[in-house]
């Protein structure tokens, strides 16, 4: 079985629908339709079904049970014979308990017809005998088979000899000379036609002629038609010449010479040129015969000159012309008559007949009719007609009369009796009228002339009018009429409106309309002032007036007027008969004003921790008073309501739902949000104040990781708390791990309290990738890294200090002396402290620090421990220093200890032990500046570049400061600062 190529399209619905919460049965909404193709060509069923819902909805095809496709469409791109059938649509809804429905269709593939039997080309038959000739077709739907013979169909033929059958073809019984010729056989369909054809050939007989042409006379223009009737097999051939010149045979066709099928020849139209002797010759293979006969032709006669219509005036002389042309072997004769009654010449030669011409003088209306010319011959009759016409100018129209037009105060009716229309018809009639005795003037210039009244309209109130009426004919114009009695129409109301209407808006709640009168022509009176309306555009509610009694007044302004509103507006003027017609309506807007109710149903959300997400519905357009230029989404912390953030949206006009958003937003921070809309004049009432978080996001960079403690195998981190916490912190995760070792990678979860870790078990002299981040409920935050180095196992250092521990050894030593004249000892103003560094924990010391305590104030000696920034009474407190730093308030006749520490980026210095040397100041009111003077010698040694330094410090509050000494120095033997005292 052959299956076509199958093109499926999809499925159409209808356009209107039920619900979508409602379930809707299948249903055939266009059907197939039986289709009928040729074979070969593309062939399509189209079937469209509706159902709910539509995405369950499929529509299928079937063929003798078998589904062939989905989809509306079923295309045969070639259809073939196999692909006939009826085919079934079928359609329902998947998933449902809804009965499938089906529409059914029947597809008819035509075969054009073809030859399955067909004759020979040529078929011999005897005289007398019965012969066949074969002929038959096949095709769908089958064809039906004609038979012509020599072109013309055999049912015209009707030969009883020849006897058609379906199932063989031709019989032609007892074969006779004249059925010799071609046979058709035609196989015809709706799919189209075929045919064959074969040519019969009759044993040969000599031609015979059973009735030769005659002798014919014919005049020009009628028909000649000669006989010349044979037998003979094969068939003769027919020839007719006049001449030598073939004018007519079977391969021979000349205009107006037709052979006919019996052998004669009609000649149609016969000429003057046709005469002539015509012979008649028949041939066949075994023999030829002829016969000849005259044709004579004689001109035919025609009034070659006829008389014309002729319209003339009263008292003229009306001439009638009539010529003939003629066979001049003929005689012609003419005569006149007027309906059928000869015309005579008179005997005072007013009427003369001559050949060719009647002449008919002085006439008048007796003349008047219709006068026909008669030409009579053996070659033919003619004659022609003419009317003649006998007009004058019209009369004037009788009884005019003018009466005023109860219903229409501004017309006039007039009547009259209809003229005398001088023989000739009215063509129309002229009236004139008189305004206000001013000169006649033509008011209606083409009445017309079948009325004997009318109605004149378009006059002005308050005038007075005369009329007169005349007769116009082809002659010319009549007399008028005599004139009517002059009248005067009573004062009506303006029947035009004003003119040029022109309104703006002002503010926006008046509007300043303006005008000018109606033209004077239309005031109908005296102008006494206008009426203007007004009221909102496209509502059927009630006009409200104003009245402006002065007609000199061509202004109003409206006042009190609605914001941002449409009126239409019109204006009429009034006379003492009454108000005229209004204007046509001008709209105009009030101006724009604010809106007055903010956006509805707003909705406030984050959608993330720095975005919020705003929707709303328009305020009611009654109180948006203007054209929405938009909204604007407003967003303020909650504790800086002057840091408003704006952000502008466009309507979307096509939405009655709109959304907005507002981005770059702190995150975990509390804003107030509220929205507006507003026009070109400013803004509306903002929406109520919305209070909302936004959402929770992983923290910032934990702030200031330090490192303290820092020995060989310990030491402390500390950090602070983000600056963006960007949540609530809910911990600390914190790394280490040596960086060239994964393995070295400790992992420690802290809680949101903790802010300083102490790690333990670390490798002396080791660096270290130190990671610290915070944590909140949205993950982890950034992390903060830094690289420290542990310090080197402990040492023992000079006078006192302890190399394993890293301490720097310092010592105090006293404050020289000077003798005075008078043998009295003054201590020097700067001892000098000399130590030896300590270990620098394989990083470069980036300062020291010199700390020092006043040992004893007036009597007292104060603790140990601690550091000192500044000195307050009794009291110890840390204090870190640059050489130019000034120190204030010195401590006058106090004992002072130092401690000396390095400090570089890893942490807390080491600390030396404390020396003690005795300073002496002369008053509290003395104030002083130091910088401190340092001497480096460079001794090489395995674990430090720096092996000793000198370092002179001066004394001010009890506090010593030693300028640093970093790497960055390290190619100079001697850093001098200058000693400044005041």
């Amino acid at each position: 079985m052959y299956y076509p190529k199958l093109v499926i399209f999809g499925v159409s619905v209808m356009e209107i629908e039920p619900p979508e919460s409602e379930h809707v049965a299948p249903a055939i909404v266009i059907g197939p339709k039986n289709t009928t193709v040729l074979v070969g060509k593309e062939a399509m069923l189209e079937c469209i079904a509706s159902a709910r819902p539509v995405d369950g909805l499929v529509v299928s095809w079937k063929r003798d049970g078998r589904q062939l496709a989905s989809g509306r469409r079923l295309i045969f791109p070639a259809a073939a014979s196999s692909d006939a059938g009826l085919y079934v649509c079928e359609a329902l809804v998947s998933n449902s308990t809804a009965k499938p429905v089906e529409a059914r269709a029947y597809l008819t593939v035509m075969e054009p017809p073809s030859m399955t039997v067909q004759p020979k080309e040529k078929i011999f038959a005897d005289l007398d005998r019965n012969v066949e000739i074969p002929c038959q077709a096949s095709g769908v739907p089958q064809p039906r088979i004609e038979w012509y013979k020599d072109a013309v169909p055999l049912s015209k033929l009707a030969n009883a000899r020849y006897k058609v059958s379906s199932a063989t073809g031709l019989t032609v019984r007892r074969v006779q000379p004249g059925d010799g010729g071609i046979f058709q056989c035609f196989a015809r369909s709706l799919a189209g036609e075929t045919q064959v054809h074969t040519e019969l050939l009759v044993s040969s007989v000599a031609p015979t002629l059973l009735s030769p042409p005659s002798d014919q006379t014919v005049t020009d223009g009628d028909t000649a038609l000669f006989t010349c009737q044979n037998s003979g097999a094969p068939k003769p051939a027919i020839t007719w010449r006049k001449g030598s010149q073939v004018i007519a045979s079977g391969s021979v066709q000349i205009p107006r010479f037709t052979l006919l099928q019996s052998g004669g020849l009609q000649i149609q139209p016969v000429s003057v040129q046709d005469s002539g002797q015509l012979t008649c010759i028949a041939s066949n293979s075994e023999g030829t015969i002829n016969a000849t006969a005259a044709l004579t032709v004689w001109s035919r006669t025609v009034i070659s000159v006829p008389p014309d219509d002729q319209r003339v005036i009263k008292g003229t002389t009306a001439v009638l012309a009539c010529n003939a042309t003629h066979d001049p072997r003929i005689k012609i004769s003419f005569k006149w008559d007027r309906g059928g009654v000869p015309v005579m010449p008179s005997s005072g030669g007013r009427v003369s007949v001559r050949p060719g011409s009647l002449t008919i003088s002085q006439t008048w209306s007796g003349d008047i009719g219709d006068y026909t010319c008669s030409v009579t011959s053996q070659a033919g009759n003619d004659s022609r007609s003419a009317r003649l016409e006998v007009i004058e100018l019209p009369h004037s129209p009788r009884s005019l009369t003018a009466l005023l037009n109860d219903s229409d105060s501004r017309s006039v009716h007039l009547s009259w009796l209809r003229p005398f229309d001088g023989n000739s018809p009215l063509l129309y009639y002229v009236l004139e009228l008189s305004e206000n005795n001013s000169p006649w003037k033509v008011y209606l210039s083409e009445v017309d002339p079948a009325v004997s009244e009318v109605s004149v309209g378009g006059l002005t109130p308050a005038r007075t009018y005369q009329f007169r009426l005349c007769a116009v004919n082809q002659v010319g114009r009549g007399q008028y009429s005599a004139e009517t009695q002059r009248m005067m129409l009573r004062e009506e109301a303006p029947s035009a409106p004003p003119n040029n209407i022109v309104a703006s808006g002002r503010t926006n709640q008046s509007i300043m309309v303006q005008w000018q009168p109606p033209p004077e022509s239309e005031l109908n009176g005296v102008l006494r002032g206008y009426v203007l309306r007004y009221r909102l555009a496209g509502l059927p509610g009630d006009y409200q007036e104003k009245n402006i009694s002065s007609p000199e007044t061509n202004y109003c302004l409206l006042k009190d007027l609605i914001i941002w509103t449409q009126y239409q507006i019109q204006v009429a003027a009034y006379t003492g008969a009454g108000l005229g017609i209004y204007s046509g309506p001008v709209t105009e807007y009030t101006l724009q004003g604010v809106p007055t109710a903010p956006p509805q149903e707003v909705e406030v959300v984050a959608i993330n921790s720095t975005t919020i997400r705003f929707t709303w519905n328009p305020p009611p357009q009654q109180f948006i008073n203007g054209i929405n230029q938009g909204y604007k989404l407003l967003v303020w912390p909650e504790q800086s309501p002057e840091e408003v953030r704006v952000v502008t949206i466009t309507p979307d006009y096509p939405s009655s739902r709109h959304t907005g958003f507002v981005s770059g937003l702190r995150k975990f921070s509390w804003y107030y949000t509220s929205t507006l809309c507003f026009t070109t004049p400013g803004d509306g009432p903002r929406s109520a104040p919305t209070l909302l978080q936004t959402h929770e996001d992983t923290p910032g960079p934990v702030c200031h990781l330090s490192f303290t403690e820092i020995l060989d195998t310990s030491l402390q981190v500390s950090w602070a708390e983000p600056e963006d916490k960007n949540g609530i912190i809910t911990g600390y995760m914190m790394w280490w791990e040596v960086p060239s070792i994964k393995s070295s990678r400790v992992e420690r979860s802290l809680s949101n309290s903790t802010l300083q870790y102490q790690l333990t078990g670390l490798t002396s002299t080791t660096a270290y990738l130190i990671q610290v981040a915070a944590l909140t409920g949205a993950g982890q935050g950034a992390v903060t890294s830094s690289t420290i180095s542990t310090g080197v196992p402990p040492g023992l250092t000079e006078k006192g200090g302890n190399e394993e521990r890293g301490d720097t050894a310092a010592l105090l030593v006293p404050f020289p002396r000077t003798l005075r004249p008078d043998g009295r000892m003054i201590p020097s103003k700067t001892p000098t402290l000399r130590f030896h560094p300590g270990s620098d924990g394989k990083t470069a010391i980036s300062r020291w620090i010199v700390e020092g305590q006043v040992g004893e104030s007036r009597g007292r000696r104060l603790p140990l421990g601690g550091r000192m920034e500044r000195r307050l009474p009794d009291k110890r407190q840390p204090m870190r220093m640059h050489p130019d730093q000034p120190l204030e308030h010195p401590q006058p006749n106090s004992l002072h200890s130092v401690q000396v520490s390095s400090l570089h980026r890893a942490g807390s210095p080491h600390t030396s032990s404390y020396a003690h040397t005795p300073a002496y100041t002369k008053s509290p009111t003395f104030r002083r500046q130091v910088l401190l003077q340092c001497r480096r010698l460079s001794v090489h040694r395995s674990d430090a570049q720096i092996t000793q330094a000198h370092s002179t410090v001066s004394y001010l509050m009890g506090l010593f400061v030693c300028q640093h000494l970093s790497t960055q120095l390290q190619q100079k033997n001697l850093l001098l600062l200058p000693l400044l005292e005041h």
